[in-house]
C-alpha cells in the first residue's frame, strides 16, 4: 500500500518530520510485525529523511564505505530498472535498516539534475512501486511540495494522501479551494500544532466539514525538535513510548498516538474497500463463465457465489 505525505504550502511544512514521526510510531505500535519502506522523491541534504532518522555518526560511516551515493538510494534503483533488473534484492540491498529491523529507508541519493530525475521516474515509476510493494507492507513517500512530474504521479498512484497543514489560514484555504481532487483519499496532519492558536483542529473541522477522525496533530515540542536536529527522533519516540513519559512530553505523545491510529484506521478502510472490489471482480467473472446456453447461472455457480458473500 502506498501512502504519500504531501503539502501545498511549500517548504517548512513539517512533511518530512511528520512522516518520520508517524512511521516510527507505527513501527513501535506493531512491534516490527509490518514492514515499512520510506523514501522521498527529492534531495534535501539538511532536512531530508536521512538527517531526521539516521544519526550523523552512522551516516558518516556509511559514506566512508565508498559506494554510498552509487549503491544506495532511489536513483540507483531507477538505473537498475532501466537495465531490466527488477528483482527484489536490488531494493533490499539499497535500503538502510532503521527501527525494529522492519523499517527501511531508501535514500534519495544525490539528485544532481531534477529534470532528469523526474523524467526517469516517470518512465519506470509503475515498476518501481510494484517492487516496493512486493517487499513492504506499507510504502511511505515524502513528496516534494511543488507539483513536479514525479509528485503528480505519486499523488495519483497513492492509496492514501496525508496532507500536511499548518495553522496559517492562507495555507488551509488554499488547499480546500484548489486541491479538491485529493479530498476523497486524503487525511490531514497539522504539524507544530499549538492549541492556543486561533485555527485549532476543531475549527478546521467545522469550517471545512472534515470528520474529526480524519485530522490529527503533531504538537510543537522542544525536545522533539531538538531530536530532529540531531538525527535522534527515533530514540526520543522509543524512550517516551516504552518508558515513563515526562509531564512536558505527555500531551505530545498522546496526540502522536492518536494521529498514528488515524493513519492505521484509514489504511484498514482502504484495505477493506480493495478486498471488496477484488471479490466483486471475481464474482462478476464467475458469473460470466458460469452462464449456461440459456443465460442462467448453474447451481454450482450459485453455491460458489453465495459462499463468497
Amino acid at each position: 500500500m502506498k501512502i504519500a505525505f504531501w503539502s501545498n504550502g511549500g517548504n517548512n511544512m513539517c512533511v518530512t518530520s511528520n512522516m518520520a514521526c508517524i512511521t516510527s510510531m507505527i513501527s513501535l505500535k506493531n512491534s516490527g510485525m509490518t514492514r515499512e519502506i520510506l523514501l522521498e522523491n527529492h534531495f534535501n541534504s539538511r532536512k531530508g529523511l536521512e538527517a531526521v532518522l539516521v544519526q550523523q555518526e552512522r551516516l558518516d560511516f556509511l559514506r566512508e564505505t565508498g559506494g554510498y551515493y552509487v549503491k544506495y538510494g532511489l536513483e540507483y534503483i531507477l538505473k537498475r530498472i532501466f537495465t531490466g533488473e527488477t528483482h527484489d534484492e536490488i531494493v533490499k540491498n539499497s535500503t538502510i535498516n532503521l527501527l525494529l529491523s522492519n523499517m527501511f529507508l531508501l535514500p534519495s541519493g544525490m539528485v544532481f539534475n531534477k529534470e532528469v530525475f523526474n523524467y526517469d521516474f516517470s518512465l519506470v515509476h509503475n515498476e518501481l512501486f510494484k517492487m516496493l510493494e512486493r517487499i513492504g507492507d506499507y510504502v511511505f513517500i515524502d513528496t516534494e511540495s511543488n507539483q513536479n512530474l514525479s509528485t503528480k504521479q505519486i499523488l495519483y498512484d497513492a492509496d492514501i494522501v496525508v496532507v500536511n497543514l499548518s495553522q496559517d489560514p492562507k495555507n488551509i484555504y488554499d488547499f480546500f479551494e484548489n486541491y479538491t481532487s485529493l479530498k476523497e483519499k486524503a487525511m490531514y496532519i497539522i504539524g507544530r500544532y499549538q492549541p492556543e492558536k486561533r485555527w485549532t483542529r476543531k475549527r478546521i473541522c467545522y469550517e471545512y466539514n472534515i470528520p474529526m477522525n480524519k485530522i490529527g496533530v503533531i504538537p510543537y515540542n522542544v525536545e522533539f525538535n531538538d531530536a530532529l536536529e540531531h538525527g535522534k527522533m527515533q530514540h526520543f519516540l522509543n524512550y517516551n513510548y516504552t518508558g515513563r513519559v515526562r509531564l512536558e512530553n505527555d500531551y505530545f505523545m498522546r496526540q502522536c498516538r492518536k494521529s498514528t491510529d488515524m493513519v492505521l484506521n484509514m489504511i484498514s478502510e482502504v484495505k477493506k474497500k480493495r478486498e471488496k472490489a477484488e471479490r466483486q471482480l471475481y464474482l462478476d467473472g464467475l458469473c460470466r463463465k458460469s452462464m449456461n446456453e440459456f443465460g442462467v447461472l448453474t447451481e454450482y455457480a450459485k453455491e460458489k457465489i453465495n459462499s463468497y458473500k
